[in-house]
């Protein structure tokens, strides 16, 4: 059986059968999102999958995936969720270490999704702008797929998933200014060629591939909730996917309760945390954004609006962090928990001291961090 029923605009709710390699919805441009029959995944218990790949396609009944699919995998997912020893006063700190997917990030999740999806369909071209995780992701899945695959990346990218993701097969192109600018590169060449844009949130076939950390996680712990998820936000596709996954759960009856969201960004560059915190329904530019960590300097995350409605829906929080305290953070968990991280996702861990400090958490509770990416391929700023 399969759960997969076709794609939903965000925005005017018409549906869509995904019979064609869609990216936004065709009748009023908004965002899709894919829809799942959970009367289907009701059919399913959590013994299906004792027998399953230990990969994240163990949990192919919750993607949106056709029946007989082959999955476009190198082993993405499972990975582990351990204690964290770098917070002394806090017993019940753990990590999520995505750094150990194929190209050392969570983007692998979304870009094994994506790429078998869009194969499936078809798609023998696309392109995408990244800040360089998804660039080595897509690089590396789409060359599996034998697709060709064209990166827009700002000049400012670390040099090593620049290298990584030419090397792995994509065509690089550098481009000055933002991410944002990158965006509107890789969206004018899909859209003066037949190539297929694969950007964030552009692509409903993203979010879901990192909606299986939420997964995970419940049966890591047991199959409960943790009490916070601690997220570092940029484009915001993780916190967007593991939302959507508890939610299913819950429903589902596979956990009792929701875990409140926390979305970490940068100082210099918070306009997700802005908006939140000042009640808006939408994410304003934030101009002259300028961080170390360059994953989450994105000035206008193109899915703003769901993912401030994600956060209000867990009773979420949203605070800002210092460059220094992301760097002092990134330094301490290698130091601790022997955990190599880039300062990207070390801004998570840099959360946890705000956190504490303002009673937002105890040692009761259950407090899972996302280590989103590896700190190898960002040696320089160790």
């Amino acid at each position: 059986m399969r759960s997969y029923i076709g794609l939903q605009c965000t925005e005017c709710q018409r549906s869509f059968l995904d019979e064609t390699p869609l990216a936004r919805c065709p009748k009023c441009h908004g965002l899709l999102d894919t829809v799942l029959d959970e009367g289907v995944l009701s059919h399913y218990s959590k013994r299906d999958l004792g027998s399953n790949p230990q990969s994240m396609w163990k949990f192919h009944m919750f993607l949106p995936v056709k029946s007989g699919t082959i999955p476009i995998s190198a082993g993405e997912g499972d990975t582990p969720l351990r204690p964290v020893r770098a917070y002394p006063r806090l017993r019940n700190v753990r990590v999520k270490d995505e750094t150990r997917n194929p190209t050392g990030t969570f983007k692998d999740r979304g870009a094994s999704l994506a790429v078998t999806r869009l194969s499936e369909l078809g798609v023998g071209k696309l392109a995408l702008a990244s800040e360089g995780n998804a660039g080595c992701s897509f690089a590396l899945y789409s060359r599996m797929a034998g697709i060709r695959c064209k990166v827009y990346l700002p000049i400012d990218a670390n040099v090593a998933k620049v290298e990584l993701s030419s090397k792995l097969g994509a065509k690089v192109t550098m481009v000055h200014g933002t991410i944002s600018d990158a965006g509107r590169k890789a969206a004018e060449y899909a859209e003066t060629t037949d190539a297929y844009n694969a950007s964030t949130f552009v692509t409903p076939f993203r979010h879901d591939g990192k909606g299986t950390m939420a997964l995970e996680i419940c049966e890591q712990l047991g199959w409960e909730s943790p009490d916070y998820i601690v997220y570092p936000v940029g484009g915001g596709v993780g916190l967007i996917g593991m939302w959507k996954m508890f939610n299913i759960l819950q429903r589902l009856g596979w956990v009792r309760n929701l875990p409140r969201i926390v979305a970490v960004q940068p100082k210099r560059c918070a306009p997700v945390v802005d908006a939140y915190n000042k009640g808006r329904t939408e994410v304003a530019e934030w101009k002259t954004p300028k961080t170390i960590a360059k994953g989450l300097k994105i000035p206008k995350p193109l899915a703003g609006s769901w993912i401030l409605r994600c956060l209000r829906e867990s009773r979420g929080l949203a605070l800002k962090v210092s460059d220094r305290e992301i760097h002092n953070a990134m330094l301490n968990v290698a130091k601790r928990d022997g955990l190599l991280v880039e300062p990207s996702s070390a801004a998570a861990f840099a959360a946890i001291p705000v956190l504490l400090e303002t009673g937002t958490i105890d040692r009761k509770d259950i407090v899972v961090v996302i280590a989103t990416g590896s700190g190898l391929k960002t040696l320089e700023q160790f």
